[in-house]
């Protein structure tokens, strides 16, 4: 089966991307699956993910969009593909997405669109534009993958059918590291804590609340921001902490390697995000057995099983610093508890997260749209 892949590779880095690179690297090793997958990268070459801007994001999008579109289309007619299997982030990205389904409608290519967000309830709320083109580009696509069941139920209450809900995986690289059960963990019980973020330092990650809560703990040594960030945000966040002990460390963007010694290094990680997909960094630090507090938003709650009787983290509220004063206090002071969480993460990352597991949904729907 022929399947062509639509979806960013970095850089910039980003959840889509590192995604994309497992999936690929995952069907290049696996030349015994009877996948023929054709990657066409849909990365964003003139925008920046860290100003926001209202030119940068319009007209630099529509640059990249044009661009995207005129690629597929030579895809389309050079490898003659069984299904195509387009990523989305929504937002003015789903002009491109319209146009490629359209196209791929025309031209009566089966299509799946994956939606790699978790903001399809708030967009179905709002009844803007941006709900009507996201149902009109689900409509015309032979099927849906949505990461969290919100957003699968809302698809399926707004009356599209053929939505599926479907995990992202873990890397082959991490994956090896949880068979090996190789990697060194974090010593608990320590009086000084290091607690770790992961992702574009930006406001909507909330990194603004996550450093106002270390710096109302005492006993936090050291808050580590993992990914690109712009210089005035940098001395924003500095401002904020200026008053406490807090010590903060801006890295900038790391290598996997990297970031994975950290996670399994740190106290916990904490992912204060508004709006997520399913974000691949916490089912990397499930894998590295660093406890997690995160936001509940998109597939957060599912992904740490929040409601089972064996969690693997702590959720709270976006934008709310006295929940994450609260939970970062009770996973580095609960020994007992941050023991349960990493050994219920790690179980939970083997049976549900690898890629053998995930790519298994992906071929059985394609295969059924074909």
């Amino acid at each position: 089966m022929r399947v062509l892949l639509l979806s960013p590779v970095p850089p910039p880095i980003g959840g889509i991307a590192s995604w994309t690179l497992n999936i690929t690297q995952y069907y290049a090793e696996n030349d015994n699956l009877a996948i023929d997958l054709i990657h066409q990268n849909t990365a964003m070459r003139y925008r920046s993910v860290t100003r926001r801007g209202i030119f940068n994001r319009v007209i630099t999008g529509i640059g990249d969009s044009l661009r995207v579109v005129g690629a597929f289309l030579v895809f389309l007619f050079k490898y003659k593909p069984d299904v195509i299997h387009l990523t989305s982030s929504a937002s003015l990205g789903l002009i491109k997405d319209l146009c490629i389904s359209l196209l791929a409608r025309i031209f009566c290519f089966p299509i799946v669109i994956h939606y790699r967000f978790g903001r399809i309830p708030e967009i179905c709320a709002s009844n803007s534009m941006e709900w009507r083109i996201l149902r009109l580009v689900t409509f015309l696509c032979s099927a849906a993958i949505v990461l969290d069941e919100q957003s699968y139920q809302t698809l399926r209450k707004s009356g599209l059918k053929g939505v599926y809900k479907i995990p992202n995986p873990i890397s082959l690289y991490v994956e090896s590291l949880v068979l090996k059960n190789n990697n060194s963990f974090a010593q608990y019980g320590q009086s000084r804590f290091n607690v770790i973020f992961v992702g574009h330092v930006v406001r909507n990650k909330g990194v603004y609340e996550l450093v106002h809560a270390c710096s109302l703990i005492n006993n936090i040594e050291e808050l580590t921001l993992i990914g690109p960030y712009e210089q005035e945000i940098r001395e924003e966040l500095l401002n904020i902490s200026a008053d406490s002990k807090l010590n903060i460390k801006f890295t900038g963007s790391l290598c996997v390697e990297s970031v994975l010694n950290k996670m399994a290094k740190a106290t916990l990680l904490v992912l204060p995000s508004y709006s997520e997909g399913f974000p691949n960094v916490i089912i990397e630090a499930m894998a590295m057995k660093c406890p997690v507090v995160a936001t509940n938003v998109g597939a957060i709650a599912d992904i740490l099983a929040i409601n089972s009787s064996s969690p693997a983290g702590l959720v709270v509220e976006p934008r709310n610093i006295q929940a994450l004063v609260e939970s970062i206090s009770i996973i580095a002071y609960d020994i007992k508890l941050s023991d349960r969480l990493r050994q219920s993460a790690f179980i939970r990352v083997n049976e549900n997260y690898t890629l053998k597991v995930v790519c298994d949904q992906y071929e059985t729907l394609w295969e059924s749209v074909k």
